[in-house]
């Protein structure tokens, strides 16, 4: 049986040179902080609006969606670089809401979006 010791050093240095090597580099992941948003509108009073988000960044901490009618939502992204998804709100009475989505981003700090819906009687 062959004795693998005198190999293991040279593997070891060859890994903490490769490491030094990539630790002088600038490495960025994800890309710029960006959210976008559209709604399935017109809804009638007590139906479920959709809202549809799509958010990019380096590392997302999380969106807040103020639907325009003193009621508000939040999702948790947990340093997510991309994120996408939906979420639900019913009104209770008729007209235009302007919602507003701000993103929070770890690294790129907030971003937001907003969008005006309509809701029918």
């Amino acid at each position: 049986m062959k004795n693998n010791l005198p190999y293991r050093p040279i593997l070891a240095a060859a890994l903490v040179t490769a490491a030094l090597a990539c630790s002088s580099s600038q490495i960025t992941l994800g890309g710029d902080l960006n959210v976008t948003v559209s709604a399935t509108t017109p809804v009638n009073v007590g139906d479920s609006l959709r809202l549809d988000y799509d958010v990019t960044g380096q590392s997302l901490a999380g969106l807040v969606i103020s639907w325009g009618d003193m009621q508000t939502d939040s999702v948790s992204f947990l340093g997510a670089q991309t994120a996408g998804g939906s979420e639900y709100h019913v009104y209770d009475s008729a007209g235009q809401f302007t919602l507003l989505v701000n993103v929070f981003d770890q690294l790129q700090g907030t971003g937001s979006a907003e969008i005006i819906v309509t809701i029918d009687p």
